[in-house]
């Protein structure tokens, strides 16, 4: 069982969260006489005091998020944002409330990658990278895939019309080898129609996973693989009328099968307040 003593890397994080720095830039800089977002970064004050936290060097912080502040710049200059957001009745959201979802979606998503690497090493856990147990209900786990990562895995593959026509939850289930595509022991790829997915039977495990718990690839793991335990959910992906669009949520997911969440139900909860974001806990493999 992992000590908080030893996420103490990952909690100084929790405890200073960059959306609340980013809120400040986007105000000055919409209101503001400024040029570019990065004006406003370089004139920041050295410490910054919030009802949360205290930023010793505030720009120095939003520095490796600069560059996804930059639809800011756009909007200011009349671009609406190329995405279609809708609100939670489906309306269109109006295109500052848009831009600055947009903006916070996406620092949120790289700053809990970051968070995540810091959380996830110091648990030794390989929760996300084996199958379902023998007692549990579901009888496949699925680690989806972007573009090219499906050369990571050495695994039986199946790329048919029949596959690239269905989704991995579809009904009837996908045959392969006359039976059910999970019906198996060993894990497989498989190109359905958003893409190619590594399928983890029961008790089956990651290929790449090492009896160690090690994993063979991590320099280049799947982008997947490197998304923490903890999902923004500021923008969900839909298909609404027919084509996809972004639904604002204004959430933050956190999975409590994972030992960190579970540990730090306090801290997640807390950072998510302090992003104004509803905290929403949930198991995924119980």
């Amino acid at each position: 069982m992992v000590e908080k003593e030893a996420l103490t890397e990952g909690c100084a994080l929790l405890r200073q969260p960059v959306l609340p720095l980013v809120s400040i830039v986007q105000f000055l800089f919409l209101t503001g006489d400024f040029a570019t977002v990065d004006e406003v970064i370089a004139e920041l004050p050295a410490e910054i005091e919030t009802g949360f936290a205290c930023y010793a060097d505030a720009a120095t912080i939003l520095a490796p998020y600069s560059d996804l502040l930059q639809p800011l710049a756009a909007f200011k200059a009349g671009q609406p944002p190329r995405e279609r957001v809708i609100d939670i009745d489906g309306q269109p959201l109006e295109a500052l409330s848009a831009t600055t979802a947009l903006v916070a979606q996406r620092v949120l998503t790289r700053e809990l990658e970051r968070i995540n690497s810091l959380l996830c090493a110091p648990c030794g856990c390989v929760l996300c990278c084996v199958g379902p147990e023998a007692e549990m209900a579901q009888t496949w786990f699925e680690i989806p895939l972007r573009p090219g990562e499906h050369e990571l895995f050495p695994l039986t593959r199946v790329d048919t019309s029949a596959s690239r026509s269905c989704r991995p939850g579809d009904e009837p289930p996908l045959q392969v080898a006359n039976g059910e595509f999970y019906d198996r022991t060993d894990p497989l790829l498989i190109h359905w129609q958003p893409g190619w997915s590594v399928i983890l039977p029961t008790a089956s495990r990651c290929p790449n996973l090492e009896l160690s718990g090690r994993c063979r690839v991590y320099p280049h793991r799947p982008e997947v693989c490197r998304r923490p335990q903890i999902f923004p959910y500021v923008v969900e992906s839909v298909e609404h009328q027919g084509q996809p669009a972004l639904r604002l949520r204004q959430s933050l997911l956190a999975v409590v099968d994972c030992p960190y969440v579970r540990l730090l139900q306090e801290e997640i909860g807390a950072y998510a307040a302090a992003c104004e974001l509803e905290m929403i806990f949930r198991h995924n493999k119980a």
